[in-house]
């Protein structure tokens, strides 16, 4: 009896549901079944060097963003980019300046909190650069050093999912320069760019399945997320990760391991039981590393979040034709490749796929009650986000790794094509020549030659294909000079510190000058004295001059010393915002409407007023505890992967049959860059 319509669709149904759970690359992994074969071609060792790679990132990367490493000594129009440039010039006055850490910056609304505040990047890596080459040059560097480094670890990310060099490539540079990006960079939103060490995170996550290494280096990109001031790019890799440990998880549940058969030792007797565990102690491993690291920065921001919540009411929310028609446009062909890799049941391409789903839902915000933008406003975090449309860059993310799996699908469907080609024919000629068959029963092998040209021009068929494409798309994203940066640069000029009105589209003027601005319009309702006034003839003064007088012996950011002489008990005021955190020598801090003041008794004394936030302290020790921990658990495998990067240039075989096929090649240890450890379950 010929089976109905539904029943046909319930059974297509259910072979791609199955796709999605199950794997059908041959043959299984210890953890995570096919995902992580790896497939010998040839050409995949012309990107074998790290080195080599860097020079295309970085070449490329400059021609995108043209525009940034132009027009060195201007800056933007936005009145965003303004408002982080007087942040990160504050903290850096303060370190080179002053030599203290910027807990307070008093440069900012009347006076604020400095590396607790959300959207300072202080104790971020690429925060260096600020530092060593000012903030102006430094913002532009660290663009270039998140974009090579997104295109490096998209790059690897692809590779461990066994896609060839040409499909790893366009995703690392489709990935990399997402179109959201441009307008990240142009509103000044640097920290932004933290979703270029997305890929880390993931490549960390996969490849910790096997070893406790990558586990810990996932938790130093994820840090580095958090102290780049991740306020989005934070709860989106939080999101990212916790999408792949539950499929990978239920991938592990339903479809457990298999030993292989060539392995030197049986495995243990518990193999593959526990597979849908691991998942979950290495995303668990990756955010307490991350925690650690980070602790300096997260809790006390999420301190400063719990305090002062920002409120943002509207409903937002998009139509679906809306977010598919603004990503088809630009990505229309990534999607394409994205298809072919679902169409031919790529496993891989099946789970990050479900990743696509899931962010381009949340991209469309809250438009319902069971929505997941919807679910996620009621959790803590989440609720002070806004929009929505902004997951479309992990959308991306997700869409580009189907793409390699695409691509690759059609890569190796040339070479299987030939190798069965050669079958049938050998074959067919065999029965017309009456040729005796193998003694061992074996059909005659394919021509490593024949095969080794077959798999070089499907390279270079993929690269001709692939080339004009992505092209096409970088076209789009560029940055090209005189568009971007077209505002001069702030001037330097020492002066006793003040207070001044200021306003909000030039706050990048102010710290130069070392004048603070009350005038505050920001994310957070910051506490602002009203007491707070501008072009004072002096910052520190009596409330009652016929009391006192008060001279100003030294200013930092974190320290104010003061002669005072008091006729009385008298009340001194500072002007700029009181916090909890301010302590005196000589009498007692209080708070005079919101406004830093001192109760000091009758005399002459030298006040000595200090920021000290003792809670902040201490989750910088745990950070630097943490980090001395890394940096020695690390400093070994530096040297190792140093010495598999030198060999690496000696072993590049002059043809393709010098290596003999062999797994174990150098470029496998070159790539994945870990020793081998056992599988955790």
């Amino acid at each position: 009896m010929k089976p109905s319509r539904a029943a046909r669709a319930y059974a297509r149904f259910a072979s791609f549901a199955k796709g999605i759970v199950t794997q059908h690359d041959p043959p299984p992994h210890a953890v995570a079944g096919g995902m992580f074969d790896r497939t010998i071609r040839w050409t995949d060792r012309i990107a074998s060097i790290t080195v080599v790679r860097l020079i295309a990132w970085v070449a490329i990367a400059i021609w995108v963003y043209q525009g940034v490493t132009s027009d060195a000594f201007k800056v933007a129009e936005w009145m965003d980019e303004h408002q982080f440039i007087a942040w990160e010039e504050s903290d850096r006055m303060t370190l080179l300046r002053w030599g203290q850490l910027p807990a307070w910056n008093p440069y900012w609304c009347g006076g604020t909190v400095g590396i607790a505040a959300p959207e300072d990047p202080f104790l971020g890596p690429d925060f260096l650069l600020r530092i060593a080459f000012g903030v102006s040059h430094g913002r532009r560097l660290a663009i270039l050093l998140l974009v090579v480094m997104g295109f490096e670890g998209m790059y690897r990310l692809c590779r461990r999912l066994d896609a060839t060099v040409v499909a790893s490539a366009f995703a690392a540079v489709i990935y990399g320069t997402c179109d959201r990006f441009v307008g990240f960079i142009h509103d000044g939103w640097i920290n932004f760019l933290g979703f270029e060490l997305i890929p880390w995170v993931v490549l960390c996550f996969l490849k910790g399945l096997e070893s406790w290494r990558w586990r810990l280096l996932g938790g130093f990109f994820f840090a580095w997320i958090v102290l780049s001031a991740g306020t989005y790019t934070t709860p989106f890799t939080l999101l990212t990760v916790g999408y792949l440990t539950i499929a990978l998880s239920v991938r592990g549940f339903f479809s457990p391991p298999k030993p292989d058969p060539s392995a030197p030792e049986p495995p243990p007797r518990d193999f593959g039981k526990r597979a849908w565990l691991t998942p979950w102690v290495v995303a668990i491993t990756i955010g307490l590393v991350a925690l650690a690291l980070a602790f300096g920065k997260l809790l006390p921001t999420l301190a400063f979040l719990r305090q002062f919540p920002r409120v943002f009411n509207p409903v937002e929310h998009h139509g679906a034709p809306e977010m598919f028609a603004g990503f088809w446009i630009k990505y229309g062909v990534v999607a394409f490749f994205a298809l072919v890799a679902l169409v031919t049941a790529d496993g891989a391409a099946a789970i990050f796929a479900g990743g696509v789903v899931l962010f381009f839902a949340l991209a469309m915000g809250d438009f319902g009650k069971y929505t997941p933008f919807h679910l996620l406003k009621e959790l803590p975090i989440f609720s002070q986000l806004r929009f929505p449309d902004r997951y479309m860059v992990v959308v991306l993310f997700f869409t580009s790794v189907c793409a390699a799996r695409g691509i690759t699908r059609l890569e190796d469907a040339v070479p299987a094509v030939v190798r069965r080609a050669w079958t049938a024919a050998y074959g067919a000629v065999a029965r017309w020549r009456k040729w005796a068959p193998p003694a061992d029963g074996k059909p005659r092998e394919t021509p490593r030659e024949l095969v080794w040209i077959a798999i070089g021009l499907t390279t270079f068929l993929a690269y001709k294909v692939v080339r004009p494409q992505a092209e096409e798309i970088l076209e789009l994203v560029r940055i090209k000079p005189t568009q971007m940066y077209v505002q001069e640069a702030p001037r330097t000029f020492d002066q006793p510190f003040r207070q001044h009105r200021g306003n909000r589209r030039d706050a990048h003027m102010f710290p130069p000058i070392n004048m603070g601005t009350i005038y505050c319009v920001a994310g957070n309702p910051l506490p602002e004295s009203a007491l707070l006034r501008a072009d004072l003839p002096q910052e520190e003064y009596p409330a009652d001059p016929t009391k006192a007088t008060v001279k100003r012996l030294s200013w930092s950011p974190n320290e104010i010393k003061l002669e005072v002489d008091a006729k009385e008990a008298a009340t001194i005021h500072v002007n700029q915002n009181w916090a909890a955190e301010w302590r005196s020598d000589v009498g007692a801090v209080k708070s005079v409407e919101k406004l830093l003041a001192v109760d000091v008794p009758a005399g002459k004394h030298v006040v000595t007023l200090a920021y000290r936030d003792r809670a902040l302290f201490a989750c910088l020790m745990v950070s630097l505890v943490s980090l001395l921990a890394f940096v020695f658990v690390f400093a070994r495998e530096g040297v190792r992967w140093f010495r598999r990067e030198s060999a690496a240039w000696a072993d590049i075989p002059t043809w393709p049959d010098e290596d003999d096929g062999e797994k174990n090649e150098d470029e496998e240890e070159n790539e994945e860059n870990e020793e081998k450890d056992e599988p955790t379950a």
